[in-house]
C-alpha cells in the first residue's frame, strides 16, 4: 500500500492573496508595505521610480520618530532622518551619525518632509529623497541589494534638534530589499485569482535530531490535478517558533521514483534509502528572511502536464546551533497552481560554485574573493536551438562568512551589466527577487558568481559544504523559458597542491596563515588552478569538462554608467 505524505491540496475557487495593514490607511497608495518591527508598533509604506523614493512611516508613539539606512545594520555610521509633530507642527530633519552619540544635523538636507501628523493612536511622516543624492559624506546611495534598515522612536518630544536617546527597546534594524519588485504587493490591495489549488509540501512533525546542521528531505507525489497548470506563487509556511532554525528549502522534481517511497522522510546526504535514485532538478529555492514569490503574469512553472514527473523531494536545511533535541517542526513550501495558463513555462537553474572540500577560504581574510563558473559551453549546451530565454529573478545564496555577491554576466569577450549586485549581503535575509528588467541570455553567454568574505574571525581555512558554518555561493536563476539545465558549478582542482580532498587538508593544515605573504601564495595557487566545471539537467547527462578558464584573458570588463553627480 502506498504511504502518503501529509499534504494538503484545495480548490479555492476564488483566493484573495493580499498583504498590507488593513487598519491602517496610508496617505496616498504605497505598492510596497512592511512591519519593521516584530510587534507592529513601526510600520513602513514606500514607492520608487527610477530617481526618488518615498517613504511612509506610521509609528505607535507621539514622541520622535527616527528612520534610517546603515551599511552595517548598527546605528552608525549612517543616514537618519528624525521627526515629530508639537502642537500642530511637523518637526524634521537630515542628519548622520558617526558614533554613540547623539545624530548630527547634515549640512545639506536631502530628506525632505511631504506629510505628517499625530492622531489618537501614532505619528505619521511622509518624506522623499533621491536615491542618490550626491552627499557622499553623509548620505548612503540607495541601490539595488540588500538594505539595512535602522530605526527607533521616543515617546515625548524632544526639545530641540538635540535628540535624546530613545533606548534599547524602541529600536533595531530590518534587512529590505528597497527596489526589488520581488514578493512585497500592494499595500493594502487585494489581487482575485480565479481556479487556483494549494499544494502543501510539509515536513509532518519532524523530530529533530540534537545536531547543529540537518539535511531532511520528504517524499511527495502529486495527485491527479486534471492535467497541466501553472505555479504562479510559492510562500514559506514556518512551524512558529522555528523561524531562525528553518535555513532553506528546496523543491525538487523526480521522475522514476518507486511509490513505495512517498511519504518517506530521510537524511538527504547520509541516508538515501536503497533504490532511490538522487534528484537534482530543482523547481524553487526558498531561503531564510524571503516571502512569498510571484510569478510575473506572463511566466509559470508548468504543473501537471504529460511530460512533468509527478514525484517532488523537499530539502530542508536546519540550522540548529544549541543543539536542541526538542524540536518539532511542519514546515514547509506551499505552492499556488492555476488552470489558466500563462505564456511560458519557467525554470530554475543553479550555478556558482561545487559545494564541496575545492571552496577553500583562509583566515584572517577581511575582504576573500572566491569566483565561480558557469561555462558557455554548458549554456549552449542546453539551449540547443533556442536563440534566447530571459532571467526574471534570483537568489543569491552564501553562509556566515558572506559579505557580498555578484552575479556576473559575459558574452563572447565583453562583459554585460550584473545580473544582481548586494554589496551588504545578510545572512538572515536571503530573498527570492524579481529583477526589474529581464536579462537576455544567449547561446555563448557565461556568468561567473563572485563571493566576498570575512574570515577574519577564523583562524584555520573555511571549507565548502552544507553546514552553516562551511561556505557556498550559489546564485539561483528563475527564467523562461525551460531549458533542460538546472546546475552549472565549477571548482577549482588544485593542480599544485592535490587533487585529493585528505592530501590538500593535510597540506593546507600545516600552512601559516597567519602570514600575509602566505595567505598571497594561497591566491596565486587558486587564480592559476584549472576549472572543472559541470553541467546537469533533466534529459541531459551529467557532463564535466575540464579546461583552463582565466576571467582577466577572456573577458572585457564591465563599467557602469558614469554618475550623475558633479
Amino acid at each position: 500500500m502506498e504511504r502518503q505524505p501529509i499534504v494538503t491540496l484545495t480548490f479555492i475557487s476564488c483566493l484573495a492573496l493580499a498583504r498590507g495593514f488593513a487598519w491602517i490607511t496610508p496617505t496616498e497608495p504605497f505598492k510596497y508595505s512592511t512591519p519593521v518591527d516584530k510587534d507592529g508598533n513601526y510600520l513602513l509604506f514606500w514607492n520608487f521610480n527610477d530617481t526618488h523614493i518615498t517613504f511612509e512611516v506610521h509609528v505607535k508613539t507621539h514622541g520622535y520618530v527616527g528612520f534610517g539606512l546603515s551599511d552595517n545594520g548598527h546605528m552608525y555610521p549612517a543616514d537618519v532622518v528624525v521627526g515629530w509633530v508639537k502642537n500642530g507642527s511637523t518637526h524634521f530633519k537630515d542628519y548622520h551619525t558617526t558614533g554613540h552619540a547623539p545624530p548630527i544635523v547634515d549640512e545639506h538636507q536631502d530628506w525632505f518632509l511631504l506629510h505628517g501628523e499625530e492622531n489618537d493612536f501614532r505619528t505619521v511622516l511622509k518624506f522623499v529623497r533621491k536615491l542618490d543624492t550626491c552627499d557622499k559624506a553623509e548620505d548612503k546611495k540607495i541601490e539595488d541589494g540588500t538594505v539595512r534598515l535602522i530605526y527607533s522612536y521616543h515617546f515625548n518630544d524632544p526639545a530641540s534638534d538635540d535628540v535624546v536617546y530613545h533606548g534599547p527597546e524602541h529600536r533595531g534594524t530590518k534587512s529590505l530589499s528597497l527596489l526589488s519588485v520581488s514578493s512585497l504587493s500592494s499595500g493594502g490591495s487585494t489581487t482575485v485569482l480565479d481556479n487556483v489549488r494549494v499544494y502543501d509540501f510539509l515536513n509532518g512533525n519532524y523530530l529533530l535530531p540534537s545536531e547543529k546542521t540537518t539535511y531532511h528531505c520528504r517524499i511527495f507525489k502529486m495527485p491527479d490535478i486534471g492535467g497541466k497548470h501553472h505555479m504562479i506563487k510559492v510562500e514559506p509556511v514556518i512551524t512558529p517558533g522555528n523561524e531562525k532554525i528553518v535555513h532553506h528549502i528546496l523543491i525538487y522534481r523526480c521522475s522514476g521514483i518507486d511509490p513505495m517511497f512517498v511519504g518517506n522522510g530521510y537524511l538527504c546526504y547520509e541516508n538515501l534509502p536503497t533504490g532511490l535514485n538522487p534528484c537534482y532538478d530543482v523547481i524553487y529555492a526558498w531561503a531564510i528572511g524571503s516571502e512569498a514569490f510571484y510569478y510575473p503574469n506572463n511566466v509559470g512553472v508548468s504543473v501537471g502536464a504529460p511530460d512533468d514527473p509527478v514525484f517532488y523531494i523537499t530539502e530542508t536545511h536546519y540550522d540548529n546551533p544549541s543543539q536542541k533535541s526538542d524540536v518539532i517542526d511542519n514546515s514547509g513550501l506551499r505552492i499556488t497552481l492555476t488552470k489558466d495558463l500563462r505564456q511560458y513555462d519557467a525554470g530554475m537553474m543553479e550555478i556558482g560554485h561545487e559545494v564541496d572540500w575545492r571552496q577553500i577560504i583562509p583566515p584572517f581574510e577581511k575582504t576573500y574573493l572566491s569566483q565561480s563558473y558557469c561555462s558557455s559551453q554548458c549554456i549552449d549546451h542546453a539551449m540547443g536551438n533556442l536563440q534566447e530565454v530571459k532571467i526574471i529573478g534570483i537568489l543569491q545564496h552564501a553562509h556566515l562568512l558572506g559579505r557580498a555577491i555578484t552575479t556576473r554576466h559575459f558574452r563572447n569577450d565583453t562583459e554585460l551589466p550584473p545580473i544582481a549586485i548586494d554589496p551588504n549581503y545578510d545572512f538572515n535575509f536571503q530573498e527570492v527577487r524579481l529583477l526589474r528588467n529581464e536579462r537576455s541570455v544567449q547561446p555563448g553567454d557565461s556568468f561567473v558568481v563572485e563571493c566576498i568574505y570575512d574570515s577574519t574571525t577564523r583562524t584555520a581555512p573555511t571549507w565548502g559544504g552544507l553546514s552553516t558554518t562551511d561556505e557556498m555561493c550559489l546564485s539561483f536563476l528563475i527564467y523562461y523559458p525551460r531549458i533542460p539545465l538546472t546546475i552549472c558549478r565549477s571548482a577549482p582542482v588544485y593542480d599544485s597542491i592535490s587533487i585529493d580532498e585528505r592530501a590538500a587538508y593535510i597540506t593546507l593544515y600545516h600552512y601559516n596563515w597567519t602570514s600575509p605573504a602566505v595567505r598571497q601564495t594561497f591566491k596565486q595557487i587558486v587564480k592559476e588552478s584549472n576549472i572543472q566545471h559541470h553541467c546537469e539537467g533533466a534529459q541531459m547527462n551529467p557532463t564535466e569538462m575540464n579546461f583552463f578558464y582565466h576571467e582577466d584573458t577572456l573577458q572585457q570588463g564591465y563599467f557602469p554608467p558614469s554618475s550623475t553627480c558633479p
